[in-house]
């Protein structure tokens, strides 16, 4: 009888059944719930206990904005980047949100306490990112999503939702009411963002004691997802990461805030894994297991060049393409898919120990290939650290977006095979070899996909 002893006044003048009386409270609620989702669905606002005010104090009324077929990205061009005004990035870590997709907006009342947790928060004809995400972070919420260009919700993501559904983010295409240079969702889509209040299922991350840890690498192919599996395994086991680049780490800003293990020496053994793109036999044997990462060499080779040219030598992604016409790009590509395969093979053949993790699966089934990499590096499995890590980090495959260099929109598209005959054949026998030699060594074998022309 909680609720007689919660609305015992009510109780005792209605000499109500507790049953009956619940069920009408649900359908009076549910009615004017209701009532106010249908106010918001036509993009009015709603009464002054559902939604903030504007700056002055007014409410004001949001004209309907008539539905039509979102527009997608023109493919046309010789490259797409993918710089989009859909999403607001900055070029600090310390910033106040993180762009993560557009996701669909609730289509009732009875999906939107399950999709935004807090609901509709502030409606505005100033509504802007940073407005949205200020909002949300005040009310110490993880997710601010942006809908209609004029309301912004808040939320908490604590299990699987359907809040990350995420969808192509040109669907997002109403122009925020305080900012139009950004948008902010569209008419059934939202443009959902991760703020910068911690998730604390899986927010505290912290050094062992020395010599506690076995050592073992995390070795790949550089642009094969190192990092970002940096990220998952961290927030996955509480246990930072370390690095054989430790020396060049620990003088940039992310290992300060991010990757604490790349301020140390990796020898002392109080990471869980140490990131290796070295193959020489004398490195591999060094450490008593590996993790190795392998991506399809076409997408990684790629991904290198533009790296090389793009983040280290700041030249523009025009130029950037013209390179792949030029005879130095076909001599880099012939030596880059040497490198990947002495990479498998080195690491195959002299690991004392070793989990082969496929970056393509891990982008389709993070949770499960994540909770794999745990299970290998003998940490005890907690479902939620790892789903929260897959929140925290997901995949470019299921985000549609790169957030690389540190907040900084750097992937391109190519639209045209950029590789010569005889270097796809150089390519291929390579992928046969490695596919071959996991065989051989009862390790999982390569994607299917790996000769299909991925860029």
């Amino acid at each position: 009888m909680t609720f007689c002893r919660t609305y015992k006044t009510t109780c005792r003048f209605l000499n109500l059944p507790v049953r009956l009386l619940v069920l009408v409270v649900l359908v009076v609620g549910g009615y004017h719930i209701a009532k106010s989702w249908n106010r918001i669905e036509k993009g009015t606002n709603v009464s002054k206990q559902e939604v903030q005010q504007d700056g002055d104090g007014q409410h004001r009324q949001v004209p309907e904005i008539p539905q039509h077929p979102a527009s997608l990205p023109d493919t046309k061009e010789k490259f797409i980047s993918a710089l989009n005004k859909t999403w607001m990035t900055w070029t600090t870590i310390d910033s106040p949100g993180v762009y993560r997709a557009c996701v669909p907006r609730p289509k009732d009342v009875l999906t939107a306490h399950d999709i935004v947790t807090a609901g509709l928060v502030k409606e505005s004809t100033n509504m802007t990112i940073g407005l949205c995400l200020q909002t949300c972070i005040s009310l110490h919420l993880t997710y601010a999503a942006l809908s209609r260009g004029s309301q912004c919700f808040c939320s908490d993501v604590k299990a699987e939702s359907v809040l990350l559904n995420y969808m192509e983010s040109a669907l997002c295409d109403k122009p925020c009411s305080g900012d139009p240079k950004y948008n902010c969702g569209g008419m059934e889509f939202m443009s959902l963002y991760r703020t910068s209040v911690p998730d604390l299922r899986c927010s505290k991350v912290e050094l062992k004691a020395k010599n506690s840890l076995p050592f073992i690498a995390l070795a790949s192919y550089p642009r094969s997802g190192n990092t970002w599996t940096r990220s998952l395994i961290e927030k996955g086991t509480g246990i930072p990461t370390g690095s054989v680049y430790w020396k060049g780490e620990s003088k940039m800003q992310i290992s300060k805030k991010v990757f604490i293990g790349g301020n140390i020496d990796f020898k002392t053994k109080q990471t869980i894994c140490i990131k290796s793109h070295m193959s020489d036999t004398s490195h591999v044997k060094e450490f008593e297991g590996a993790v190795l990462l392998l991506r399809n060499p076409y997408s990684a080779i790629v991904a290198e060049i533009f790296r090389r040219l793009m983040i280290e030598k700041k030249i523009a992604h025009d130029e950037a393409i013209k390179q792949f016409q030029s005879a130095e790009w076909t001599k880099f590509a012939k030596e880059q898919t040497a490198q990947w395969k002495t990479m498998a093979l080195q690491w195959i053949t002299h690991s004392k120990r070793i989990h082969v993790a496929h970056y393509e699966d891990l982008q389709q089934h993070t949770s499960e290939e994540l909770t794999k990499i745990v299970q290998f590096l003998n940490v005890p499995v907690d479902k939620q650290r790892v789903l929260c890590a897959v929140q925290e980090h997901p995949s470019s495959k299921t985000t549609g977006i790169a957030l690389g260099n540190h907040g900084l929109k750097t992937r391109v598209y190519l639209t045209k095979d950029p590789f010569p005959n005889e270097v796809r054949k150089l390519i291929d026998d390579n992928i046969k070899e490695v596919n071959s030699t996991l065989i051989k060594y009862n390790l999982t074998p390569l994607p299917m996909d790996y000769s299909v022309k991925v860029f």
